[in-house]
């Protein structure tokens, strides 16, 4: 039986941010208002346990694109103390949906949750569905540990306002501090803990900021408890409108979209949705002056690492912390002559990093095995030695990082769509043109995509790495046929033994 109030050496810290490799430089000490004590819940009892459980910390970001690691140095610190997952993917990349099948560890076709609000989307659609209450938060609370969430939770989740608080506490949750619409980085409402407070347009309310301090509190307060703890800090940033922190405001004043080879070049072969295309000069130079922001607002990522990491040296449990980084989707600017956007099955949206350091974690190592979103929850689960989700339809990671392999043979991608609601915050000033309803596989070398219209792509990364050219009329039958029957299977697996095994067919 694990005890809850024993001191535990930490040595490892898992959090699931997406960030840069670098030496991060210091970072500005910043007066928080003064905090009242966090509400905390009952203690919940320990079920089962072992010696020395170690901390998780999670840190997720949003529309973190890959092109954007090289300029988050903390993240670089931890590819060089760490092991980076080269081959990482979303099961869908829209937000809410994404960060669904994070906490649940299962497929969109599982959940249920296709877009950021009602009828088939949002927080609402999550509780309703009863998905809060079969989490890793809820995995890790029955297994004994503080958990806490900061930052972005799910789309249409609302905090209430300072004299109306809402009455809703997330589930499986000891501690919150959670906004609505945060995007901005300023002038919002935190519920944190069941209280309202506003935050205003202060350098010290910039929200990142805000939900590294409280963070740290939690951090300081759950070592001297002796206790093992989950927290995820969840950030707005860089998700449009690409609002930075004041002290970041002027850096990256000449950076531009990466010119890539795909950029502002049409496909060969396209779908329908993706004919005509061709960037015009107002589009290059927004989304130039887009990117100079995202790369502004990730400093503050960067930041929020550091001093989370320097709060567990203080508390004395940094050895026993486990910090994973990783994005709920990436996102694509000018890539495919598309503007700024993500949902399509290409690399640059469903491809993001994860970044793990930890206790027995080898450092500067890559792993080269396919893994998964749906993948955390039974990882947070096998780490923290609680028993294996049931519901998942993912396989923990941790054996990756140990030396083992997994016979995945590719992933699962789908996307419902389009959006329509014009108060989504997904919604572009100009607008990607959404793709229609898709299933695709993603394997190391090669990308297959099904669309609801009948048309199918596919992709050899071998001889196309940048995915430009569709050449599903060059493949055989027996090879479509194959194709078509690895997808089928995937798309309708639940649970991790018959999605193992759909994953597995060659």
């Amino acid at each position: 039986m694990r005890n809850p109030w024993r001191v535990l050496p930490l040595t490892g810290f898992l959090i699931t941010a997406l960030v840069a490799c670098g030496t991060p430089p210091a970072t500005t000490s910043i007066v928080d208002r003064p905090a009242e004590e966090p509400l905390v819940q009952p203690v919940v009892q320990p079920a089962a346990g072992g010696n020395g459980d170690p901390n998780i910390v999670l840190v997720l970001t949003d529309d973190l694109s890959m092109n954007l690691l090289k300029h988050i140095p903390a993240v670089r610190t931890m590819q060089q103390q760490g092991t980076t997952f080269e081959n990482y993917f979303v099961n869908n990349s829209l937000c809410c949906p994404s960060r669904t099948s994070i906490m649940t560890g299962r497929y969109s076709h599982n959940t249920g949750i296709w877009t950021n609000g009602t009828p088939d989307g949002g927080y609402q659609a999550f509780r309703d569905k009863k998905l809060d209450q079969d989490t890793f938060a809820s995995d890790l609370r029955k297994a004994g540990y503080r958990t806490a969430i900061m930052g972005k939770f799910l789309n249409d989740y609302q905090p209430g306002s300072t004299k109306s608080p809402s009455g809703n506490q997330p589930a499986g949750w000891d501690e919150w501090s959670l906004a609505a619409s945060g995007y901005a980085g300023f002038n919002y409402n935190l519920n944190q803990n069941g209280e309202v407070v506003h935050y205003g347009r202060k350098p010290k309310d910039y929200l990142t900021d805000v939900i590294s301090r409280r963070g740290q509190d939690f951090i300081r307060r759950s070592a001297a408890r002796e206790q093992p703890f989950l927290l995820e800090l969840s950030t707005f940033t860089p998700h449009k409108p690409y609002i930075p922190a004041p002290r970041h405001a002027g850096l990256f004043k000449k950076a531009k979209v990466p010119r890539g080879k795909s950029y502002d070049k049409a496909n060969t072969n396209p779908s329908a949705w993706m004919r005509a295309r061709k960037l015009t000069k107002a589009q290059k130079k927004l989304m130039d002056e887009q990117y100079r922001q995202r790369l502004r607002t990730v400093q503050s990522v960067s930041d929020l690492i550091v001093d989370i990491k320097g709060q567990l040296r203080r508390s004395g449990v940094e050895d026993n912390t486990y910090i994973v980084f990783t994005s709920d989707n990436g996102y694509h600017m000018g890539e495919h002559a598309l503007v700024s956007g993500k949902m399509t099955a290409f690399d640059t949206d469903i491809h993001v990093p994860l970044v793990v350091t930890g206790p027995d974690v080898p450092a500067g190592q890559k792993v080269s095995a396919l893994g998964q979103s749906i993948d955390l929850r039974p990882t947070f689960a096998d780490l923290a030695g609680a028993p294996r989700p049931k519901k998942a339809d993912g396989r923990s990671l941790a054996p990756l990082w140990r030396g083992g392999t997994n016979s995945r043979q590719y992933v699962l991608i789908e996307h419902r769509g389009p959006l329509v609601d014009p108060n989504d915050p997904d919604r572009e000033v100009f607008r990607s043109p959404n793709p229609p309803d898709y299933t695709a596989i993603r394997g190391k070398s090669w990308l297959y995509v099904e669309y609801v219209t009948g048309e199918r792509e596919y992709y050899d990364r071998k001889k196309d790495p940048l995915e430009r050219r569709n050449v599903v009329n060059q493949l055989s039958q027996k090879k479509l046929r194959s194709l078509h029957r690895k997808l089928e299977a995937a798309e309708k697996c639940k649970r991790q033994a018959a999605c193992l095994k759909a994953q597995s067919l060659t």
